[in-house]
C-alpha cells in the first residue's frame, strides 16, 4: 500500500491543493500495520512549496515515528502542464531541461541542500528501508539523537567523508560501516550498540 503524504507542512500542503488530516492518517497506518499483513510505503517529495529543509526535516520526522516499512524520499519532476510548472517563476525553481525536469533549487530550498538530501535519501534506503538495522536505529536514535532524522543527516555527513557514496555495497559492508560510525561517535552506549547490531545481523 503506497500512501503519497508528500508533506505534513500545512502551508505546503494547501499550495499543492491537496487536504490532508494527519493525525486521521497516522491512525489508520498504524491500525493497518498492526494486522501484519499489509506492506506499507509512505512517500515525501522534496522541492515542493514552502517547504525548506527545516520543514522537510519535521515531514521526515512525523512520517518515521509511524513507523511505515519503507519511507521513500522523493525529488520534485516539474512535468510539463503541471499547476506547479505553470507557476514555476512564483516559486523561483530552477530544474533541468531535460526529462524528467528534476528541480534544482527554489525560493524555500536550495541547491545544496537538495544535494545534501540526496546522500540522506541513499543512508534511509540502504539503511532503513531495507529493514536489515531495524532494532540498531532505533535505539540508536532514541539514546543519543533527539529526532530520526538528525541521525540519518549525521550519519549521511559522516558516510560522504569517508567516500562511501562512490561505490556499490554488500549487506555485509553495511555493518562494517554503521560499526565504524559508532567507534568514530565514541557512544557510551557502544557495547549495547554492537550486541543489538549482532542481533540483526543474525535475525
Amino acid at each position: 500500500l503506497e500512501i503519497g503524504v508528500q508533506s505534513t507542512n500545512p502551508d505546503t500542503i494547501h499550495a499543492i491543493h491537496r487536504t490532508m488530516d494527519f493525525g486521521k492518517l497516522k491512525g489508520i497506518v498504524e491500525r493497518i500495520h498492526s494486522f501484519g499483513n499489509i506492506h506499507q510505503h509512505l512517500d515525501l517529495i522534496i522541492g515542493l512549496p514552502y517547504e525548506d529543509y527545516m520543514t522537510f526535516s519535521k515531514s521526515f520526522d512525523d512520517l518515521y515515528y509511524i513507523h511505515p516499512d519503507k519511507l521513500q524520499l522523493g525529488f520534485l519532476k516539474l512535468l510539463k502542464g503541471s499547476k506547479l510548472r505553470l507557476d514555476e517563476d512564483i516559486h523561483g525553481y530552477v530544474y533541468l531541461d531535460k526529462p524528467p525536469y528534476e528541480i534544482l533549487d527554489n525560493n524555500y530550498i536550495s541547491y545544496s541542500d537538495i544535494v545534501k538530501l540526496k546522500f540522506i535519501e541513499e543512508v534511509v534506503e540502504k539503511y532503513y528501508n531495507e529493514g536489515y538495522f531495524k532494532n540498531s536505529i532505533e535505539y540508536l536514535i532514541k539514546v543519543e539523537f533527539f529526532r530520526p532524522f538528525e541521525f540519518f543527516e549525521d550519519f549521511a555527513k559522516y558516510l560522504f567523508s569517508i567516500d562511501f557514496f562512490s561505490i556499490s555495497h554488500s549487506k555485509k559492508s553495511l555493518y562494517h560501516y554503521l560499526n565504524n560510525y559508532y567507534k568514530y561517535k565514541n557512544f557510551d552506549n557502544y557495547g549495547i550498540l554492537v550486541d543489538i547490531m549482532k542481533f540483526d545481523y543474525l535475525y
